[in-house]
């Protein structure tokens, strides 16, 4: 469990200067889509996100921030605010019935009951929803029938 936490912790503070990467880890992807760049300009991805999200703020292991109500080990999905102009969102994609995960690639779809769920969490026109980062390396699909979330580091 430390370790866990210690390679949570880690994974958080080492990408607090990315914009949006994403690690293999074995059975899972973390996605990780953070306001500031390197350089020090701004990437607004993670409080687009952050905004659309339906959901209540809430304590998390990236401070304060919403959730998506999903089963674990299928998808964990969090976005913090950090500070002033500063956003996380980190995304575990685990390898699953729903998730395909591969070296700077995942793939994570829901049909039915499920994408409704899931949709249900995002502020949308009640027919579909679509998310794109700055960066084009990480996407959402959604409509109540549907919820796709794909990332790849070599752009979608």
């Amino acid at each position: 469990m430390r370790f866990f936490l210690f390679l949570v912790l880690s994974l958080s503070l080492t990408s607090a200067f990315a914009v949006t990467k994403g690690q293999f880890m074995g059975r899972q992807m973390i996605i990780n889509i953070a306001s500031t760049q390197y350089d020090g300009s701004v990437d607004g991805t993670p409080q687009l996100l952050f905004d659309v999200m339906n959901r209540p703020e809430q304590d998390s292991f990236l401070g304060k921030g919403k959730a998506l109500e999903a089963p674990q080990n299928v998808l964990n999905f969090v976005c913090a605010r950090r500070g002033e102009n500063n956003y996380q969102c980190s995304i575990y994609v685990h390898q699953s019935a729903y998730g395909r995960i591969a070296p700077g690639k995942a793939y994570f779809e829901v049909k039915g009951d499920q994408a409704k769920a899931l949709f249900d969490q995002f502020h949308t026109n009640g027919a579909n929803f679509s998310f794109r980062d700055e960066a084009n390396t990480f996407a959402i699909w959604a409509t109540p029938a549907r919820f796709v979330i794909q990332f790849s580091d070599q752009g979608i």
